[in-house]
């Protein structure tokens, strides 16, 4: 019977290869360094439990359960990780200029979805440890693995299909996903406060002030504002509420809305309404 010479490379996949595996425990500080010593290697995180910070060189990014975090070649990464956290992750580099393409144009970060989350730590730990003396096959296991999870986390970008208002706020996202501004973008007629946001993701209430002025050079109240109007702004051009239910549906009082609404754009509610309506007809005249 012929075996395989498990010293060649045959059945490592020509795409990309898989350098080395993490698994990160709570608690505790981790480092990882850039990837170039490997040849332009990427790191994969997904995190699995609890909450922590990413940080790369000057940024600072929340880690949140169902997230995962793509980290380039050119940049070393500090995980920490808060005391019930867990996350696993993969060094990775791409032969192949088509996946290469597939994953520079996928966002840094994103939320994977319970499902997605299952598939992919399976994925991860099925693939075992890439150059494991004891089994052979781990290190091709592994490439199927990685390659597996990163088509996978593409098609789940490619699928998103944000809401109306949202499309319109997208100036206001800050360049890629942040979990506490999409945290704001889907509460915003709710009363959010920074001791509730703070609860919620584990951070101080400084921190979140620190994090939304670096990502969206605004303060978190300021930036629930931007969503409200914009909400505001839309409710006004696409329906016949009236100004006391727009402003309701948004958080705020009819009185406050009128105000800022009137600093912010120079007229009124109902003049903004009026001027959008004319310019709707003189649209459908033209035509």
């Amino acid at each position: 019977m012929n075996g395989i010479d498990m010293t060649h490379n045959e059945l490592r996949d020509a795409g990309l290869r898989a350098h080395a595996f993490y698994s990160f425990g709570g608690g505790c500080q981790n480092e990882v360094p850039s990837g170039r010593k490997n040849g332009e290697a990427y790191l994969l995180v997904l995190a699995l439990k609890g909450r922590g910070e990413l940080r790369m060189d000057a940024e600072s990014f929340a880690v949140l359960s169902g997230y995962y975090y793509l980290v380039p070649p050119e940049h070393g990464c500090k995980l920490v990780l808060s005391t019930e956290g867990r996350a696993l992750g993969v060094r990775f580099e791409l032969r192949d200029s088509g996946l290469e393409r597939i994953v520079r144009t996928m966002p840094w970060m994103g939320a994977c979805g319970s499902a997605a989350v299952s598939d992919i730590e399976y994925w991860l730990q099925a693939g075992g440890a890439p150059g494991d003396a004891d089994d052979p096959l781990a290190s091709y296991r592994m490439d199927a693995a990685v390659k597996t999870v990163l088509l996978t986390l593409a098609r789940l970008g490619a699928g998103r299909k944000p809401l109306t208002h949202e499309a319109r706020s997208e100036q206001l996202s800050g360049g890629g996903p942040f979990p506490m501004a999409d945290y704001i973008r889907n509460h915003y007629a709710a009363k959010v406060t920074l001791d509730d946001m703070a609860k919620r993701f584990g951070f101080h209430p400084h921190y979140i002030i620190r994090m939304f002025n670096r990502r969206l050079g605004m303060s978190p109240i300021q930036y629930l504002q931007e969503v409200r109007l914009l909400k505001a702004m839309e409710l006004l051009e696409t329906t016949s509420m009236t100004v006391t239910e727009i402003s309701e549906s948004v958080g705020w009082t009819t009185s406050y809305f009128s105000r800022l609404f009137h600093e912010r754009k120079g007229e009124s509610p109902s003049q903004y309404r009026k001027k959008k309506m004319k310019s709707a007809v003189a649209a459908i005249k033209h035509v």
